[in-house]
């Protein structure tokens, strides 16, 4: 299993467990591209901070 397989088999199981599968990002630059990266992990954290809040779990 890769990466991508990874990301899509986690997104189904927050659906699953109703977590937004948007708490599952997945970027793709090299180490050259910095540019790349940073504005990756802007989107990332305004995505983030857009979403609800996690529900509360109890395993009770």
């Amino acid at each position: 299993m890769n990466t991508y397989e990874h990301v899509l088999l986690l997104k189904k199981i927050f659906n699953r467990i109703g977590i937004s599968e948007d708490r599952i990002q997945q970027y793709f630059c090299s180490a050259a591209e910095v540019e790349t990266y940073v504005a990756s992990v802007e989107d990332i954290a305004k995505k983030v901070e857009a979403l609800p809040p996690l529900p509360k779990f109890n395993p009770n």
